[in-house]
């Protein structure tokens, strides 16, 4: 089975919020012994029209195995 886990901003739009997640992300990893298939950066759009867009960086997302497979995980 795979799973998901998301760390948020301190701050969103903030560099140093998605700096904060990156780290939970990272001390939660090693000490939980986890694996990532795959890690998302989370993104927040808002305003309205083509030419207003913005984006902002709000979180990571990570996603493992979970189960019997942990140790095959690439």
């Amino acid at each position: 089975m795979i799973a998901f886990r998301d760390f948020s901003s301190a701050e969103y739009g903030r560099p140093e919020g998605i700096d904060r997640a990156l780290v939970e992300a990272n001390e939660w990893m090693l000490s939980a012994g986890i694996k990532p298939l795959n890690i998302e950066t989370l993104t927040k759009v808002t305003g309205g029209g083509f030419a207003n867009l913005r984006s902002s960086d709000i979180g990571l997302r990570i996603w493992y195995v979970i189960g019997p497979d942990l140790n095959d995980a690439r």
